[in-house]
């Protein structure tokens, strides 16, 4: 621009054309030092630990699909990578164990997450190693029946939260409920069609329901469908007819819980922590790392390093911010003495 008077451009549009180069070299150097502070801001925002494992942490919890567990897993490896930055452990779910060519693949230690092993996962692991996994009690999780907040239901029994999830016949006795009078409502309830929603069958919870509720039965074909634990309870708040079942972590105020009881002569009872632990809500279960340890020889190593960090305040912490419900100390010091000497 500066030779520019030389030619037959009038000093006019010269000074303009000058005025929006300047213009676009100060723009750009805005662009350039918001971008370097918005990268900046990201790695402050995960910390050095976070932001180096991020994508190793994401594809972890990936595969855990829609189970609520991904959060979970994602929180633990964050937080024991930032005090672990070496340390390189995978955390995938428990039914993976029945493909072998997964097994402790493309880690130094890989840890399974899960409720309860079937016999196919315990036969492959012990046909490769020659020995069964050890399960470690990490914490409890309830999974609860929810109904709209105005449906006046005050607890159900298991036979009959069956009969509006399950097809025909019930493995608990009765009819299916078409109606909410079938479940002992009256009034204007009494008519009321049962609109029901549950898991996916890629969420664990789908097969431990239908376990223990439905005796190993399937479930209704008028049942709808949710990818999760929050999708099941968004559509029961959005329906005066709804039920569904999901992890009785997932709280709030647009769906209430429905006290459950085993049998019709026993008292109903919340999915609280209190009734989780002292075993009065019937549908508890325990959740479980799965790991590669020789019998009668201590956990060494990135693994022990794991286990003392699940069962560490810290850890325990995480589950209970994830929702579900952290061990009491007397399991966990007999989980730290049974896994791991008390050397660090």
């Amino acid at each position: 621009m500066k030779g520019c008077f030389l030619g037959r451009i009038p000093r006019s549009v010269c000074e303009r054309l000058r005025g929006r180069f300047s213009d676009r070299i100060r723009w750009g150097i805005r662009f350039f030092l918001a971008v370097l502070l918005l990268a900046g801001s990201i790695d402050t925002a995960l910390g050095p630990a976070e932001a180096a494992n991020a994508d190793s942490s994401h594809a972890a919890a990936e595969e855990f699909g829609a189970s609520d567990l991904g959060g979970l897993v994602r929180q633990w490896l964050f937080a024991f990578q930032r005090h672990h930055a070496g340390a390189k452990i995978c955390l995938l779910p428990a039914r993976l164990l029945t493909s072998p060519a997964v097994i402790g693949e493309g880690c130094d230690d890989t840890v399974y997450v899960g409720y309860r092993l079937n016999r196919r996962a315990i036969d492959g692991f012990v046909r490769r190693y020659g020995y069964k996994p050890t399960p470690m009690r990490v914490a409890l999780d309830t999974v609860a029946v929810f109904v709209h907040p105005e449906n006046p239901i005050h607890g159900m029994t298991l036979a009959q939260v069956g009969s509006a999830f399950s097809r025909s016949p019930m493995c608990r006795g009765g009819r299916h409920a078409a109606t909410w009078g079938s479940l002992g409502l009256a009034g204007e309830w009494w008519s009321r069609p049962v609109q029901v929603f549950a898991l996916d069958s890629a969420d664990d919870v789908y097969d431990y329901f239908r376990e223990q509720v439905l005796c190993g039965g399937e479930l209704s074909e008028l049942v709808q469908v949710r990818p999760d634990s929050a999708a099941v309870v968004r559509a029961v708040s959005g329906s005066l007819n709804a039920i569904g079942y999901a992890r009785g972590g997932v709280r709030g105020d647009s769906a209430k819980t429905v006290p459950l009881a085993v049998e019709a002569n026993m008292p109903f009872a919340e999915p609280t922590a209190r009734n989780a632990v002292n075993g009065t809500y019937p549908l508890t279960r325990l959740l479980h790392l799965y790991i590669n340890k020789r019998p009668n020889e201590p956990l060494t190593g990135s693994l022990a390093q794991f286990v003392r960090f699940v069962l560490s305040v810290e850890g325990q912490e995480i589950v209970r911010r994830c929702g579900y419900i952290p061990l009491t100390q007397d399991v966990v010091k007999r989980e730290q003495s049974r896994l791991v000497t008390d050397r660090p």
